[in-house]
């Protein structure tokens, strides 16, 4: 009769479910029980046995890094922003699930982490955005309903972009000045600001008053080279200056009206001194009428002159042509012209005939010429020869 005695078998913490090993081995043990009896002889008998390790949630989920973000203000929505990331010990390392449970304007992939801009930033209205995102752990226990949870505050900073123009208030600026203002006292200083807080500059663009003033910062001055004497004015009295105010991308453009009092003395003075004169000022007011036709008149009135030139041009040509003694001979009535022929005639053969009395020889340049008639317009006599149209004055 054999004689068993029960055995209590037990484990070690080897045991290990979050581990790749045991993983790939399906989470399963092997092992062998041997039994022995106490007889005599005694007989041993092994027993297999295969233990199943089962899944425990053990451990929390912890953040990693980064927990801020940069953004660009102008970026467009559902731009990505960056991604949350969380890590577990617990088998599946990655089986978890984002969420944010404070905070607007953003979203989170629930599988990933990524970040989503669902609406516009705007950088001069809110600089910084604080979230709070929420992790979840899944299928870490064979207790579905056991779940460990982790929150992280993320901090999104809105980055600045010059995307707004300067700001001026006035648009239009006006002042009076005595002709001999110091130069580099400031006669209006701009009241210009930018959201953005960009630097900005100013610069007059009418280049005409250039060299009455100058830009030293925000403020215009005068440079002092007014030319005024009590017999008449040489310089305006008043100056009309654009001024574009830049702040690198955009710019704002406004206007200086300044007004200029002539002073009888050249002496430059301050404006304290200005003030404080005791004879009073010589002002001289001249009022100048001039004429400032538009481009397209002037155009026009030029293209029209060209055109009265070329006309008159052409014209003189003519009357030339038609006077000239290299010209083609005029074509006259038919009776004149008979009777100028036959006029010629006889008088060519009298010539030919005395001639050849008096044993002479005949002009070749009249024998040439067969006829003779009267320029209707000059009125002067030529001979011509009626085969070639050859013509000579008399």
């Amino acid at each position: 009769m054999l004689k068993a005695e029960s055995l209590c078998n037990s484990v070690n913490n080897t045991l290990d479910y979050d581990n790749a090993l045991v993983a790939n081995n399906n989470f399963q043990y092997q092992a062998t029980v041997w039994v022995n009896d106490s007889g005599i002889p005694s007989l041993t008998t092994a027993v297999p046995v295969l233990v199943t390790v089962t899944r425990v949630n053990e451990y929390t989920p912890q953040f990693q890094g980064p927990l801020a973000f940069s953004v660009p203000e102008n970026a467009p929505r559902l731009a990505v922003i960056g991604a949350v990331k969380a890590t577990d010990r617990d088998w599946e390392f990655s089986a978890m699930r984002y969420s944010i449970i404070s905070g607007s304007g953003f979203s989170i992939n629930p599988k990933n982490g990524e970040l989503y801009l669902r609406r516009s930033l705007d950088f001069e209205t809110q600089k910084v955005h604080l979230l709070k995102v929420q992790v979840v752990d899944l299928n870490q226990d064979v207790d579905p309903s056991n779940q460990r949870t982790a929150n992280q505050e993320i901090t999104i900073h809105v980055q600045n972009v010059n995307d707004n123009p300067p700001v001026c208030n006035p648009f239009v600026y006006e002042s009076t000045i005595y002709s001999t203002l110091a130069a580099g006292i400031p006669i209006i200083t701009l009241s210009c600001t930018d959201i953005d807080d960009d630097e900005l500059t100013a610069t007059i663009t009418n280049g005409a008053v250039t060299d009455r003033f100058s830009m030293n910062g925000m403020s215009l001055s005068s440079k002092n080279t007014f030319s005024y004497n009590p017999e008449g004015l040489f310089d305006h009295t008043l100056f009309e200056v654009a001024i574009e105010v830049s702040d690198g991308k955009h710019s704002t453009k406004v206007l200086a009206v300044v007004r200029v009092i002539p002073w009888t003395t050249t002496t430059t003075t301050n404006p304290t001194t200005t003030e404080t004169h005791s004879r009073a000022p010589l002002v001289v007011t001249s009022l100048q009428k001039y004429w400032d036709p538009d481009l397209w008149f002037v155009l026009v009135l030029t293209i029209t002159g060209a055109l009265a030139l070329i006309s008159l041009g052409l014209l003189m040509w003519k009357l030339l042509t038609w006077t000239s003694v290299c010209g083609r001979p005029l074509v006259m009535s038919e009776h004149l012209l008979n009777d100028k022929i036959l006029n010629s005639a006889d008088e060519i053969r009298t010539k030919e005939i005395a001639a050849s009395v008096h044993g002479l020889q005949v002009d070749p340049v009249i024998k040439r010429f067969d006829g003779k008639a009267q320029d209707p317009v000059t009125g002067r006599h030529y001979l011509f020869n009626s085969q070639t149209g050859q013509r000579r004055w008399i």
